[in-house]
């Protein structure tokens, strides 16, 4: 035949060293494509064939191809072709017999299907197709015949549906047309056929995938034309241990089996695959098979005889003979290769072939993929929520027309399930048929994905690397199979979350990785009305669940894009919110880590965001903020309470109704340009019966992620957000709306209309902030939520709050006390917090490191719980040598505001590293150099990071009950008064104490002369009157009893009167005095009495109060100095009380004490409460202080 075929001009036979036993054929120009208007069902019932297919009447259609095939061979020689589709003896396969004039189709059908006698023979008396073939150019006597004979004037592609079955091609030699065992019987009649028998005959590839621990996976995959369907079936995974074996490269005949399983079939023996594109880079094992014994058809012709065709090389030929049989060179302005063209070759060549493509009974199929080719709104994967969703999914299947259909190149239209130029009826009825295995296969259903190769980025370039890359995918397609691959739920189904898919190795960033996985509900909103439009061809043969599907999605949609909560409480305030703000869309947040990576993206498209070093700093960012908002600035902060008092004389205080004027003022129009994040918090551990919940509403993607680090946020919160829980409402804009067109910058703020506003009364509690985006300016769960409407909160149930670490210390003997303590800015509180012992045996964890809730327990005892769950701390300061645990926290997965940048793409601050690096670029994007008069980093640098990072969090942190306190520990940072540690003689004078806080360094870290006084380290975030808060404290002992918790006070910060050194090494030293103070809250550490308290003893000799367990030695139950470089006369000056110092110390307290009340130099009362003053008027007693 292939000597034939050479003989009359139709093959030309390639180089036999290059392409063993290989041909190249040239078609009719005309005739190169399938050709959908000349391809009909006849069905008996015109409905039956449906709106996709052209219909003609069976009889008339009879009629004209009887006139067309009269005489239709004469001059020809007719070839009789038994055929069977699928393996000869498959309970699976069906028989046919084409008749042709054409031996291109000889030779072309006994590759694709399995010919001849052995067929033959096999058909016996069963039934078989009848399909007849003719080019339409009968030969008169003498007539000289043409290299490709073919009639396209008179084209025809007729499928009879109705039983007897039958297929007849008229004047066509090309492909699908011509070869009457492909198209026409394996799917446009093998559907019909399918239908009636319960079996489904599917444009579909078939492929085996074996993972590293050897489990197989079959899966079918169908996908429009030039969506990669061939490359996929012969794939070669990238990553190690995984390999693809194809069964099939185009069509699957699937069948439920007797187990109840799905078992496909490949009816086809061969490949008939589009030439251009194939490569060794995109189809390797393609381009293996077809070496030798391959058809290729309208690709070109190298000089030393050998093929090409567009793609196949990175350099192109310097000359060719392109397909019309012309002389081709680069830049003439022709295609060289067709298309469309072909090549036709044996599957059994194949390298990759699966050594189950020939069995008779299938390969059992665990999931389906179906696809497009679709440049956005299609994530890379997704899979179905279930059985049925995953029909309405390949419903709605959509993809570029490409050269092998007729229509325009690049125009996009649907394609159910890829079959719709080749269903053989109704596409309602086959949808139909889709819905109906659920009955059939019950929980033995396999899944259903749908994948996007071809989403593309703003600049028009894929953003998936394709190819052998796609075995990522696949590898998380069998995960889920198995049910542990991880996804995230969206309205559209399950998606990978951003490390679900393995991309090691590969150049996909994680914001190229966020776009392709991002889902887009407004995306999909517009395209809704598209495949209801699409649904509407198909009249009342569509199934309903397509509808119901349809509708479901796009209430999943809206409650994603719109409001996904029943609280009418909290949707009215939104859409209040939202008329007065004027945002330009609104999106809740779900909470999920997906969105936050998405969020990040979002920030550094900005340029508020930079991406630092994934190798230095994995997943951390840096940000710059605008210069002029870089602190929280008291002045403009206020607690807005109708009497005046209650605000207390430590808080500016404005007139609630005059402030929601100035307010409403503002926000009108705020946020037009913006998105409006609708952010739902929960301060405190979820399900907590002492957590307390919040909504903040801002246009900041950068408070948006504040928030998210430091509380529990999202859909969780939402779910527990009933009609009957409060929530504190929060407002924040940066108060720059844009106008249409109008740039953004990286840091939008209106600092001259900075504001924030605390209103307080009962009934009417919120916070706004207008102005600033920086730090608890607008995160607005920090500072303004969990301290001061905290204490506002507290004051009216009975709680309180404290700006306080929460600590576990452990012993050597495995007993466990928490302690809480506070101290003014500048202290050590973080580092305490996340303290690395120096001592053998103790362990320190944290429960938090800047915010108490204190309870009371049912068990009389005092509880507390930590609302946030990250850390929102300075950064300068803070190194390796003294803060290894929160910088261990940092090392991933942390934003940094206002440090440095180092030229490597890391962080640096002052203080991080002994040597100074020496090249930066500043906070404010400038270049740095040591010497050059500018601070790297600004003073109050930041860094966020969430509690998960952190190697000595403790475990019980998210205990909903809280933590057991045994002891409360005070501090301050003096140079002298104060002693290292002192315990108070009872907790009326604790209290007292902590009303004392106080440091002579100011905010900046600068020497002052005159204390600065920081009551319980609170006076800046208290939302009530000072005194009342203070009288708070002193209740705990009325409510508490014996049970109360002992109270301590610390000063690591004294020095030497002679050398003006510190006495106290601090940092991890500072194990010993905990070690101290646990001793003390067994009872069983050695003390001396001084007028101030109780302070660790020097030496046995000196203990005037104390007792022993009788298990512990003396030396276990002083303060431990073991190893330390310190005497007893440093020692005794470290726990030294002065009366001098004392009673100028009283003094100048009672001016600060009485200065919250009045002005007056003079005035002299005091804000204390009662309890409080008596224990003062105690210490000024013991000290001597005048009258």
């Amino acid at each position: 035949m292939c000597d034939l075929l050479l003989k009359s001009g139709t093959f030309s036979r390639l180089n036999e060293k290059i392409r063993p036993n290989s041909f190249l054929a040239r078609s009719d120009p005309r005739d190169v494509a399938r050709v959908e208007s000349c391809t009909f069902i006849c069905s008996n019932n015109k409905d039956d064939a449906g709106p996709t297919n052209n219909w003609a009447d069976p009889k008339e259609m009879r009629e004209k191809m009887t006139k067309l095939f009269a005489g239709s061979m004469k001059g020809r020689t007719m070839y009789v072709i038994p055929f069977c589709m699928g393996p000869i003896g498959s309970p699976y396969s069906k028989f046919g017999v084409e008749i042709s004039d054409s031996p291109y189709v000889v030779v072309n059908m006994k590759i694709m299907t399995r010919i001849g006698t052995r067929v033959l023979t096999a058909i016996g008396d069963h039934w078989f197709l009848p399909c007849l073939h003719s080019v339409g150019a009968p030969l008169e006597p003498g007539q000289k015949d043409v290299s490709w004979p073919c009639n396209p004037e008179q084209r025809y592609i007729v499928h009879f549906t109705d039983e007897p079955f039958e297929v007849m091609s008229y004047g066509s030699g090309y492909g699908g047309n011509a070869l009457l065992g492909k198209k026409c019987y394996a799917l446009r009649i093998a559907s019909v056929m399918g239908r009636k028998q319960g079996w489904l005959a599917e444009h579909c590839l078939i492929l085996g995938l074996t993972s590293p621990e050897g489990k197989k996976y079959y899966v079918c995959a169908g996908f429009p034309s030039a969506c990669g369907k061939t490359n996929l079936a012969m794939l070669v995974p990238t990553i190690p241990g995984w390999s693809v074996r194809c069964v099939g490269d185009d069509i699957a005949w699937i069948h439920v089996a007797d187990d109840g399983r799905m078992y496909a079939i490949n009816p086809e023996a061969g490949f008939f695959g589009v030439a251009p594109g194939t490569s060794n880079v995109s189809n390797r094992s393609a381009m293996i098979t077809m070496r030798k014994n391959t058809i290729f058809t309208n690709v070109a012709l190298t000089p030393n005889g050998d093929v090409w065709w567009e793609g196949m090389t990175k350099e192109t030929p310097a000359e060719l003979i392109d397909w019309t049989g012309q002389r081709w060179t680069p830049g003439c302005g022709r295609k060289a290769a067709h298309p469309n063209s072909r090549y036709t070759t044996p599957a059994s060549q194949c390298p990759v072939i699966d050594p189950e493509w020939d069995n008779p009974n299938g390969v059992p199929i665990c999931a389906f993929i179906f696809g497009g080719r679709r440049p956005r709104l299609i994530p890379l994967v997704t899979e179905a929520l279930v059985w049925d969703h995953g029909v309405f999914m390949g419903s709605i299947i959509s993809s570029e027309l490409t050269a092998a259909a007729e229509g325009t190149l690049g125009q996009v239209r649907r394609d159910p399930f890829a079959m719709l130029p080749f269903c053989g009826y109704h596409m309602g009825d086959y949808f139909n048929h889709w819905f109906g295995f659920k009955k059939k296969l019950g929980y033995l259903v396999p899944k259903i994905f749908y994948v996007n190769w071809f989403r593309t980025g703003p600049n028009g370039n894929f953003l998936w690397p394709g190819f052998g890359e796609n075995s990522r995918v696949l590898k998380w397609i069998c995960e889920r199979v198995d049910g542990v691959g991880k996804a995230k739920s969206t309205p559209i189904g399950y998606v990978p979350t951003s490390d679900a898919l393995d991309v090691g190795g590969i150049d996909v960033s994680e914001q190229t990785l966020h776009q392709l996985l991002h889902v887009s509900a407004d995306e999909w909103l517009e395209e809704l009305p598209d495949i209801s439009k699409f649904y509407d061809t198909f009249g009342d043969r569509l199934p309903q669940g397509l509808r119901t599907n349809l509708e479901k999605l796009k209430l999943r949609l809206l409650a994603y894009h719109d409001t996904p909560t029943q609280n009418r409480k909290l949707v009215s305030w939104v859409k209040e919110m939202k008329a007065l703000c004027e945002p330009s869309r609104v999106r809740w947040i779900d909470g999920s880590d997906d969105e936050f990576d998405e969020l990040c993206d979002i920030l550094v498209s900005n340029q508020t965001f930079t991406r630092l070093n994934p190798e230095l700093r994995p997943k951390s960012f840096l940000a710059r903020s605008d210069p002029k908002d870089v602190i929280r600035v008291r002045s403009s902060v206020f607690v807005c309470c109708k009497v005046r008092d209650d605000a207390g004389p430590s808080n500016n205080w404005a007139d609630p109704i005059e402030m929601r004027d100035k307010l409403k003022a503002l926000f009108a129009g705020s946020m037009k340009g913006r998105t409006m994040y609708v952010v739902p918090f929960c301060m405190g551990p979820l399900g907590s019966p002492y957590s307390k919940y919040g909504v903040e509403i801002t246009d900041s993607p950068y408070a948006v992620i504040g928030i998210r680090t430091l509380a529990r946020t999202g859909r969780a919160v939402l779910d527990l957000l009933n009609e009957g829980e409060s929530f504190l409402p929060c407002l924040h804009s940066v108060g720059c709306p844009l106008s249409p067109g109008e740039s953004d910058v990286p840091w939008p703020c209106n600092i001259s209309k900075r504001v924030i506003a605390h209103f307080t009364d009962v009934g009417e509690h919120a916070v706004y902030s207008y102005g600033s985006m920086y730090g608890a300016n607008s995160i607005l769960n920090k500072s303004c939520g969990a301290l001061r409407m905290a204490t506002v909160m507290a004051k009216q149930e009975g709680w309180i709050v404290s700006r306080c670490l929460t600590l576990g210390l452990t012993s050597p003997s495995g007993k466990k006390h928490y302690v809480c303590a506070a101290f003014p800015g500048g202290c050590g509180k973080t580092n305490l917090a996340m303290l690395v012992p120096t001592i053998p045996g103790w362990s320190v964890r944290c429960v938090g490191d800047d915010i108490a809730w204190l309870r009371y327990g049912d068990d009389g005892r005092l509880y507390a719980i930590n609302p946030e769950i990250g850390f929102f701390d300075i950064a300068p300061g803070r190194s390796y040598m003294n803060d290894r645990s929160i910088m261990d926290t940092l090392s991933s997965h942390a934003i940094f505001t206002n440090v440095a940048l180092t030229p490597e793409g890391d962080v640096w601050w002052e203080g991080l590293t002994r040597e100074e690096p020496k090249s930066l670029v500043d906070w404010q994007g400038a270049q740095w150099t040591p010497g050059c008069g500018r601070k790297a980093a600004e003073p109050n640098a930041r860094y966020l990071v969430s509690y998960k990072r952190c190697p000595v969090i403790d475990k019980e942190y998210d205990n909903p009950n809280g933590v057991p306190i045994s002891a409360v520990i005070l501090g301050c940072r003096r140079d002298s008064v104060y002693p290292l540690v002192h315990e108070s003689m009872s907790f009326g004078q604790g209290v007292l104490l902590g009303a004392l806080m106080s440091s002579n360094h100011s905010p900046d870290g600068e020497r002052i002369s005159v204390p600065r006084y920081d009551p319980f380290g609170m006076i800046s975030y208290l939302g009530v009157d000072i005194s009342q808060y203070m009288g708070d404290w002193g209740l705990i002992r009325e409510r508490l009893g014996y049970q109360t918790p002992k109270i301590f006070f610390v000063n690591w910060f004294r020095k030497s009167k002679d050398s003006g050194k510190y006495l106290w090494p601090g940092f991890r030293e500072n194990i010993r005095i905990l070690k101290w103070i646990f001793n003390r809250i067994d009872g069983i550490g050695l003390v001396r009495r001084t007028p101030l308290g109780f302070v660790p003893a020097i030496n046995q000799g000196e203990l005037e109060m104390g007792s022993s367990s009788g298990q512990s030695s003396t030396s276990d139950q002083l303060l431990d100095v073991n190893g330390l470089d310190i005497g007893q006369e440093q020692l005794r000056e470290l726990v030294s009380v002065v009366p001098e110092e004392w009673r100028q110390e009283l003094v100048t307290a009672g001016k600060f004490l009485s200065g919250l009340v009045s002005k007056d130099p003079n005035h002299q009362a005091m804000v204390l409460p009662p309890e409080q003053l008596r224990e003062w008027k105690k210490l000024e007693q013991k000290f001597g202080v005048p009258q």
